[in-house]
């Protein structure tokens, strides 16, 4: 089954986007991870992941506590994941210079969140659209590292 790894640490957009894809129809499981540093771990298969593929697709929010969004997406650009990996960043931010940097670090969509419901069920059954060509599941187990940034908070598994 495709995945979908939203990382985004508000507990309410967490639980509307919950909503919404369930809402969507989209056939696919939906993971979190509440920040940067949950998402390394997660894409590292690290501790309770280490027998997890790869998630087909990243919903990744910019404005993230400790360790930001755009350092995460520079961080994945700089693994193996990127070649693996659709990321989509869904964002309260509106800067121009924000949308050039994350363009610049290979995103598939740069978008701002919804306003209503309804929207945010069309934005993720258009996500899913960058869901890579299915790959054999050996190939989304293969081994790989995300190199953790030196000043990004080291977490147990």
């Amino acid at each position: 089954m495709r995945e979908i790894l939203l990382v985004e640490d508000s507990d309410d957009d967490r639980e509307l986007f919950k909503l919404a894809f369930l809402r969507s129809g989209v056939h696919a499981e939906l993971t979190y991870a509440a920040d940067a540093a949950g998402a390394i771990i997660r894409l590292n298969r690290m501790g309770a992941y280490q027998d997890r593929p790869l998630p087909d697709l990243i919903v990744l929010d910019l404005g993230l506590p400790g360790l930001r969004g755009s350092t995460l997406l520079d961080v994945i650009r700089h693994s193996l994941v990127s070649k693996r990996v659709a990321v989509v960043v869904l964002t309260g931010s509106e800067s121009e210079s924000d949308r050039i940097r994350c363009e610049e670090l290979g995103i598939k969509a740069f978008v701002n969140k919804p306003k209503t419901f309804t929207a945010l069920v069309n934005f993720i059954r258009t996500a899913t659209r960058y869901f890579p060509t299915p790959a054999p599941l050996e190939a989304r187990r293969e081994g790989y590292r995300t190199p953790l940034p030196e000043d990004s908070p080291r977490r147990q598994g």
